[in-house]
């Protein structure tokens, strides 16, 4: 055997690579959760009544409400819309991280 147990020092070259692509991939996975970060996410509930549109990373940039939504002062059906259209832009943000950075495989991750 070699003097560092039959490696012979050519694992550390190696080891050296791996780092190199592994800084690099942590770079490039920084830079996709930045871009879809700032992307902008809309949905609506009650055919429009209520449109929600978030950051991708989950904040709540505005919440439009039409006036004609609280004509019948069903507060239960404007909260089960708010919360219908709330659910769904941030879905659409997980969804959009989960798809720019899936292409990185790297399973326990995400």
């Amino acid at each position: 055997m070699g003097k560092f147990g039959g490696f012979n020092g050519g694992g550390m070259g190696n080891m050296q690579n791996l780092m190199k692509q592994a800084q690099k991939m942590q770079a490039e996975m920084l830079k996709k959760q930045e871009e879809v970060s700032v992307k902008e996410f809309e949905a609506s509930a009650g055919g429009g009544a209520v449109i929600i549109k978030c950051t991708g990373d989950k904040l709540i940039k505005e919440v439009i409400i039409k006036p004609e939504v609280m004509a019948d002062g069903d507060v239960e059906m404007l909260q089960d819309l708010i919360k219908v259209a709330t659910n769904e832009a941030i879905g659409k943000a997980e969804s959009a991280m989960q798809a720019d950075l899936g292409q990185f495989n790297m399973p326990g991750l995400m």
